[in-house]
């Protein structure tokens, strides 16, 4: 009968910490609940960049990016193994990739599975790993703006006729805020296409700074509930 796997993932926005964060992650993963009816436990690191691949086992594995410059690291990932037998285990994987952070738990018939998973979400918000503020609810609206690009143009489009016909100001403003919000996704793409940006590191030696706040995101998102705001306006006052 084949073993049963069950599987948990999720992916962070990409943050660069400091390999003090690194090194706290793994030291709190060597005594992971310690509730657990494990038979054996195993840690592991793995550290990619250019040309180059290096490997460490236990509690000192966050080490493992020693030999690398910071500045060219593609991957790393940090790695545990509970065992209850051979043929049932769960294993937690955080993985750090320039383009995002990802953390998946596999289980194999020890019902663990769950459970690890939840509580290594709370490790990582605890150091900061897989912080959600402000910002990154700011980032997730705009992503939505940027889907709904065209749309929210051609109702822009709409509104402004509609004050042509009737010249009742809201209805300008409402136009402006909803074509401030559809352009935006457009310029800020068209500013990365002649100004890359630049590669963000995964790690750096001491703490890392927090990241500036997002402006082109917060102006179009407001922009968006903006224009909603004076349309409700000029629904409302029709209305009543």
């Amino acid at each position: 009968m084949p073993n049963v796997r069950t599987q948990c993932r999720e992916a962070y926005t990409p943050r660069t910490i400091s390999k003090a964060v690194l090194k706290a992650l793994v030291e709190a993963l060597v005594d992971f609940k310690p509730g657990l009816p494990t038979t054996s436990r195993k840690i592991k690191a793995r550290a990619i960049s250019a040309g180059k691949s290096t490997e460490l086992e236990g509690p000192e594995c966050w080490k493992v990016t020693d030999p690398h410059s910071l500045a060219e690291l593609e991957n790393v990932r940090v790695e545990l193994l509970l065992a209850s037998t051979d043929h049932r285990k769960c294993e937690l994987h955080v993985e750090f990739r320039s383009g995002q952070i990802l953390l998946s738990v596999s289980d194999i018939e020890t019902s663990w599975g769950k459970s690890v998973f939840e509580d290594t979400r709370v490790l990582l918000s605890e150091l900061g790993i897989s912080s959600k503020g402000f910002n990154a609810r700011l980032r997730k609206a705009y992503g939505l703006l940027d889907i709904f690009q065209n749309v929210l143009l051609a109702l822009a489009m709409a509104v402004f006729a509609v004050w042509l016909t009737g010249r009742r100001t809201i209805y300008l403003y409402a136009s402006l805020a909803l074509f401030v919000a559809g352009v935006m996704p457009a310029l800020t793409r068209s500013y990365h296409f002649f100004s890359p940006p630049r590669k963000t590191p995964i790690f750096q030696e001491t703490v890392a700074k927090a990241r500036n706040f997002p402006w082109a995101e917060a102006t179009a998102v407001l922009a968006f509930f903006t224009g909603l705001l004076q349309l409700a306006t000029a629904l409302f006052a029709i209305v009543w």
